[in-house]
Parts: C-alpha cells; sequence; structure tokens
C-alpha cells in the first residue's frame, strides 16, 4: 500500500502543476479545448492552476446543468446581467481560486496529509470502485469526467487539506483561530439564530400549548396533555430562519415561547436556543475562506479568453460520444 500511496501522491503534484507532462496532450480536457492538462491556465496568488483543474470545475459545472435541465440549456439565455454562458464560466472559476487558495494556505501552514488521510482516501477509492463494478469500470466513469485515479485523489487530498486548516482554526495561537468574540459577532450578522421548536396543525392548537407552557414552564415540551403537539427540529442555525420566526423570536428568554408563527408547515412556536458555538464556529471559518478566496489576485493566461463555456462543453460532449 505504501508504494501504491508514493505513487499516487507523485502523480497528484504532476497534475496539480508541480511537475511538468512531456508526452503529447491527450485526454477529455484537451480533445474539448486543445489545451493541454497542465498548461497554466490563471495564476492565483501568483500560484499557477493548470487547465485540468479549471476544466474539471467547468465540466461538472455543465453536467449539472444540463441534467437539470434535461437537455441543452440556452447559454445566452440572462442571469442576473450574464449570459448563462459567462455565468458557468465564473462560477468554475470561484471554485477553482477557492480550492487553490486552500492549497497555498495549506502550504504556508505546513499541513500535508496524513497516513490516515492517505488510508482513508485509499479506502475512498476502494469503495467507489466496488460500487462502480470494479476498478476499469471506475475509471471509464472517472474518463467521462476528464479524471483518471490521480486526479481524483487531487480533489480529495483538497478536502482534507481544508479539514486541517478548519482545525488549526480552533488552535489556541493559530493565526487562523478568531479573535475574541468574532465568532459571536459572525453569528449575529449572519443572523445565526437556533432555537427549539413545536409545530402545530392549526392556531387554537398552538395558543392552547402555549398557554400551558406559560402556566408551567416544566413540561415536557415534546408532549402535551392531549398529545396534541410534539416537538420537531426546524431551524439548522444556519441563517435560514424566516424573518417572521426572527420577529416573534426578539426578546424572548431562552424559557420563554414565542407566539404563534404561521408557516407552510403548520403553525410554530419557538423558543430561544443556545448558539452551537462549534457549529457557528465551523461557518465563520468557511466565511473567513471564502473571502479569501474573493479577495485572491487572479491572472488569466491568453489561452482563458479562447473558449466559452458552449464551446468547451460541445467539445467534451463530442469527446465522451468518440471515446465510446
Amino acid at each position: 500500500m505504501k508504494r501504491a500511496l508514493t505513487a499516487a501522491l507523485a502523480a497528484m503534484l504532476l497534475l496539480s502543476g508541480c511537475g511538468k507532462q512531456t508526452e503529447q496532450p491527450s485526454g477529455l480536457y484537451y480533445e474539448a479545448s486543445g489545451i493541454a492538462p497542465d498548461a497554466v491556465l490563471l495564476t492565483v496568488d501568483e500560484r499557477e492552476v493548470p487547465a485540468a483543474r479549471y476544466f474539471y470545475w467547468l465540466t461538472a459545472d455543465c453536467d449539472y446543468l444540463v441534467d437539470q435541465a434535461a437537455g441543452e440549456p440556452d447559454w445566452s439565455e440572462d442571469v442576473g446581467g450574464q449570459t448563462l454562458d459567462e455565468y458557468v464560466k465564473e462560477q468554475a472559476l470561484s471554485s477553482t481560486v477557492f480550492y487553490a487558495v486552500v492549497e497555498s494556505l495549506a502550504e504556508s501552514h505546513n499541513c500535508v496529509l496524513t497516513a490516515e488521510d492517505l488510508a482513508a482516501m485509499d479506502e475512498d477509492w476502494a469503495n467507489r470502485a466496488a460500487a462502480a463494478g470494479g476498478t476499469d469500470a471506475y475509471l471509464a466513469a472517472l474518463s467521462q469526467k476528464g479524471l483518471d485515479q490521480a486526479g481524483a485523489q487531487l480533489f480529495s487530498a483538497d478536502y482534507y487539506l481544508y479539514e486541517h486548516l478548519r482545525a488549526l482554526s480552533r488552535a489556541d495561537g493559530s493565526d487562523l483561530a478568531p479573535q475574541d468574540g468574532a465568532v459571536a459577532t459572525y453569528a449575529q450578522a449572519a443572523r445565526l439564530y437556533t432555537a427549539d421548536t413545536l409545530l402545530f396543525p392549526n392556531a387554537d392548537l398552538a395558543a392552547v400549548a402555549r398557554s400551558e407552557l406559560e402556566k408551567d414552564p416544566s413540561l415536557d415540551p415534546q408532549t402535551s396533555k392531549d398529545g396534541t403537539y410534539a416537538s420537531v427540529t426546524a431551524v439548522p442555525g444556519d441563517g435560514t430562519l424566516s424573518s417572521a420566526a426572527e420577529s416573534a423570536l426578539a426578546g424572548l428568554s431562552s424559557d420563554q415561547w414565542s407566539q404563534p408563527v404561521e408557516t407552510s408547515a403548520g403553525i410554530l412556536l419557538l423558543r430561544p436556543a443556545p448558539l452551537d458555538e462549534d457549529a457557528a464556529a465551523d461557518l465563520w471559518f468557511d466565511a473567513q475562506m471564502q473571502n479569501r478566496a474573493e479577495q485572491a489576485q487572479v491572472t488569466f493566461s491568453k489561452e482563458y479568453d479562447s473558449f466559452t463555456t458552449a464551446s468547451f462543453y460541445k467539445g467534451v460532449c463530442t469527446a465522451r460520444r468518440g471515446a465510446k
């Protein structure tokens, strides 16, 4: 296994731009674009990013869009002042830049794949291959996405590096850790409200239950005397609480239930719950990483303007048909 993992890492370094291919360019991305997979397509804060990294995200975004639309979309469709073609190309760029920032930050903080990471990647590969019907079948499926085993493991590696950076954000003294009060400030700005909720089929039952709970706060909120209501989980604490629910919660203490709030699922009573600090810290870290990516300095090679989303994806589809 050690020899296989070492070979995989070497291949990952090659694909990520730390080495150069000497053979004639080939593969799905080259056939679709005429651009060598290891050619530098853009730089992110001076980090060179090979075309293969960008084309992976562009292919994935196009495949998802076509799947959702059940056919070829209208690439000229307006999307917030952009054509769909421009929008998808930009979305792929955002993903590419984000993970380039992750890799650079991991390098600067000496985050590397551990033996446990590599073992988990190996196990994940074996499980996916088995689910696909064997290694050959899985490799064939990956090739339709422009990947081989090394390419797939490269994207898996980014996940583990990201989690190592997240762990550093929880470490005392790390420059990635939040300053005092930063998470709480973020949670408030992001409206990360959490609440206990009770769901009712109508407002009358909600009013009766609220009255019972006001008279006797020690009542178990998961049951009532007549079994007409039950506790449910409806607020994940990710800023998705409705404005009506937020208003109902305003000013309440942790032992007070709100006035009934009408929702599409039924009538809710809500009670403020303590902020899940671990979850909020994770969301804070994710937001910081996104901010880093948005502030990154990106420059492009001349090849970046040589294709559109539509022309590239047409080339992908043609190459896929030719490979069958």
